[in-house]
């Protein structure tokens, strides 16, 4: 009996003991209970730059490979590489040949022998041809003046303006008599007529009435209309002048058409030819010396003094280093970030610790291919005021670039995973408030891939929602 006893209590004992186990067991897991939480950033303020990346090389914006347009030998060589050099400067010379001097010379003879037989044959009548044009223009003139003459005498003798100015003239030396009058009144009439300064003054007295009657004079005369016998004498004078110029007019005509047309041509296209020809000659001899068509560095010397060169060999390699300018290529998917006048960062592979501003001042319409690659092909012109120090950038140097498509200071930032779109490309985001997100609409300016600019709708320190995560209690 006692044996089932035993049985029975360890039988209860494991019992108990089972229990309380799974008890405790229920009891862990109403105190993990799952909750849902939120993800929150605060609003701060910071810097956003938008950039596109690419890479690029140092390009000259004009080079040049410099020729002779003549064959020859080289004498000398004026220029080295690396040297500055500006337009018309010379860079090298070709040796003289004795066909080009002998060639010069004939030419000059062939020039100045048709320069004689055209001035003989032109000298005869184009001289009295000459004088009658000279005696026409100055009749033609002497007509216009009298005209003029005459066209005035139906007013008075002077304009407003020069009435006015004679007016003004006689006020002013009429009252420059008077002060002095009344000055020798005062202190010089009581004087003897012998003291120097009396007789001063009465010289300077009648000066000065002297100018009130020529003021007044012309004054007057300006007032004044022209008289019948005035415009008879003018009238007289202008229908002899107009006799004369007919005259010389005829006389003109004459002479003109004692010229005959087809032999003047003649003449003058033979001295033009001569003409021609010297011209070539003596532009031969100066293509000897070739000169710079530009300002620009010396980047390569391909020729040696003593060396015989032909027509269009390469002798020089001139390029203009003025302005600082970079190829680039970027992504097509980045054609956007690409505008004429948007600002660029450059980092060149030999400078790695600078960074160089500039700008991009062309682009071209054509993408660029490159294997399976298409890129947005442009031009970046550097700031010289950027670098650190003088830099000689040379040509080819290669560099990574930055095209700022858009840059802000100083201005609100928030997580772009907090950016709610409400679909019309508007914006608004959850704000924490006394611990509950609520719904508020944001204006956006600029957004990268991490944060994105909120002009309008917040303020530094708000918390706004970035997502939801399980906490478990």
């Amino acid at each position: 009996m006692k044996r089932y006893f035993w049985i029975i209590a360890i039988i209860l004992l494991g019992g108990a003991v089972a229990f309380l186990y799974y008890q405790g067991q229920a009891q862990n897991l109403e105190k993990e209970t799952v909750e849902e939480g939120y993800k929150t950033s605060k609003v701060r303020k910071g810097d956003i730059v938008i950039t596109a990346s690419g890479v690029g090389a140092v390009i000259t914006p004009a080079e040049i490979q410099i020729t002779s347009s003549l064959s020859g030998t080289i004498e000398e060589i004026f220029v080295k590489e690396g040297d500055q050099v500006k337009k018309g400067e010379a860079l090298f010379a070709l040796e003289e040949t004795p066909q080009l001097l002998l060639d010069l010379e004939t030419q000059k003879i062939a020039f100045l022998t048709e320069q004689v037989n055209y001035d003989t044959f032109i000298a005869g009548l184009e001289t009295e041809l000459a004088t009658a044009t000279i005696n026409y223009l100055q009749a033609r003139s002497d007509l216009d003046s009298l005209l003029t003459e005459r066209a005035s005498q139906n007013y008075r003798r002077c304009g407003d303006d020069y009435i006015g100015q004679y007016e003004a003239d006689y006020s002013s030396a009429l009252e420059t008599l008077l002060r002095l009058q009344e000055k020798f009144d005062l202190s010089y009439a009581s004087r003897d007529p012998s003291d120097p300064a009396r007789i001063q003054m009465e010289a300077d007295i009648t000066n000065a009435q002297s100018k009130v009657n020529s003021t007044y004079a012309n004054w007057q005369y300006c007032l004044s209309y022209p008289g019948q016998d005035e415009i008879d004498l003018v009238e007289a004078k202008i229908k002899i002048k107009e006799n004369e110029v007919l005259r010389w007019k005829n006389e003109m005509d004459i002479l003109e058409e004692g010229f005959d047309p087809s032999e003047v041509e003649l003449y003058e296209a033979r001295l033009a030819q001569a003409k021609l020809k010297l011209e070539i000659a003596e532009n031969n001899l100066q293509t000897l010396v070739v000169k710079a068509p530009m300002d620009g560095t010396i980047m390569k010397v391909s020729a040696i003094v003593g060396q015989s060169i032909g027509t269009n060999a390469n002798v020089i390699r001139i390029a203009d280093l003025s302005r600082a300018m970079l190829e680039v290529f970027l992504d097509e998917t980045d054609l956007d970030q690409l505008v004429i006048g948007y600002e660029a960062e450059v980092i060149f592979d030999a400078f790695d610790d600078m960074i160089f501003k500039g700008t991009v001042v062309s682009i071209t319409p054509e993408l660029v291919k490159n294997g399976n690659v298409v890129y947005v092909h442009g031009l970046v012109e550097l700031d010289p005021t950027s670098f650190g120090k003088p830099f000689d950038l040379p040509l080819g140097l290669n560099a990574s670039v930055d095209i700022i498509g858009g840059r802000s200071e100083n201005t609100l930032l928030i997580p772009v995973e907090a950016l709610r779109p409400l679909g019309d490309g508007s914006y608004a985001v959850f704000v924490l408030e006394n611990g509950t997100p609520i719904l508020r609409m944001v204006e956006v300016g600029l957004a990268d891939f991490t944060s994105a600019e909120i002009l309008s709708g917040l303020k530094v320190g708000e918390e706004v929602t970035t997502g939801i995560v399980e906490i478990i209690q």
